[in-house]
């Protein structure tokens, strides 16, 4: 299966990505998630929006329990700024259901292609490269100042003035 076009990851990680520092409307993120990202891709065609001929991706957002589910009273919003990923209830992928009610459809099936890809990412890389990559070295750390702080509390840890 290739992999998911990157707009679908989190319209507020599509609105963090942006370098330009002004203000973004809900729709324009939204938009910027969807038909931008088909636009970006060259995929416009057939991805970024539902309409007869496009591949359907869908993400159905619902949580009862969510605080912030309610009010709903600017959709654009909620699903731009307020949704988080607990709160997806279902996502169809090309038309096919592969979450339903929070859960994963097909976990098994799920868990042997990642443990495949595992395998297979551990016999290309050999043991030795897997280890290291598993536990890397740590750097050394140091502890600066704080500017912001609102003592005048120095310490031989950070550093003196």
């Amino acid at each position: 299966m290739p992999p998911r076009p990157p707009w679908r990851s989190s319209p507020r990680s599509t609105c963090r990505c942006c370098s330009r520092r002004r203000a973004r409307s809900a729709p324009t993120v939204v938009e910027w998630a969807t038909r931008g990202g088909a636009r970006a891709l060259g995929r416009d065609h057939d991805l970024g929006s539902l309409e007869v001929g496009k591949k359907a991706d869908i993400v159905l957002i619902k949580n009862e329990h969510s605080p912030v589910s309610f009010p709903l009273l600017n959709p654009f919003g909620h699903v731009a700024f307020q949704a988080r990923r607990g709160d997806v209830h279902t996502v169809l992928i090309d038309g096919r259901v592969v979450k339903h009610e929070h859960r994963g459809v097909d976990l098994a099936r799920a868990r042997e292609e990642v443990e495949r890809t595992v395998d297979h990412l551990r016999a290309t890389m050999g043991e030795e490269a897997w280890q290291k990559g598993m536990n890397p070295d740590i750097p050394e750390t140091t502890i600066l100042d704080n500017p912001y702080t609102y003592t005048d509390y120095r310490s031989a840890s950070t550093h003196s003035r």
